[in-house]
């Protein structure tokens, strides 16, 4: 398949982002006296939330890995697309475009919210998974014009 070292391409660049920010989000320590406050304040008030009663920091955590979550889906289903065959590429097709369509919010969710490092890796990703839509599409092309 023509979009196979694309897909690859940015199925590492997914996991790293993934990992990343699974190791990230937990090791954040504040380095000012008012931000370890915060910390601590987000631990100590406890509320109810559904069935269930948590904190602050419970809801960052829990956040965290569910956005964890996510990332390493992405990373293993671009993978997976990699080795999609011909019968696929059309399915294929649409799930690299809406894992790219998410890679392009979190440019501007990155730029907005957390900073230049995290929307490289989405802009990367994105033009990595922008790359592999176009060469699946010549391929599409191709396979139907020997016909």
């Amino acid at each position: 398949m023509r979009a196979k070292l694309p897909l690859r391409i940015s199925s590492m660049i997914l996991f790293l982002f993934a990992l990343g920010h699974t190791v990230g989000f937990q090791t954040f320590r504040p380095s000012s006296k008012e931000g370890v406050a915060v910390m601590d304040a987000m631990r100590s008030v406890p509320f109810a939330f559904g069935s269930a009663t948590v904190n602050w920091m419970d809801l960052y955590l829990g956040f965290g890995f569910a956005l964890s979550v996510n990332g390493f889906f992405s990373a293993i289903l671009a993978w997976r697309l990699s080795i999609s065959t011909i019968a696929e590429v059309a399915l294929a097709r649409t799930i690299i475009w809406l894992l790219c369509a998410t890679q392009v919010a979190s440019i501007f969710l990155s730029i907005r919210y957390f900073g230049a490092l995290q929307a490289w890796f989405s802009l990367v990703s994105s033009a990595a998974l922008v790359w592999s839509a176009i060469r699946l599409q010549a391929q599409s092309v191709s396979s139907t014009s020997v016909r």
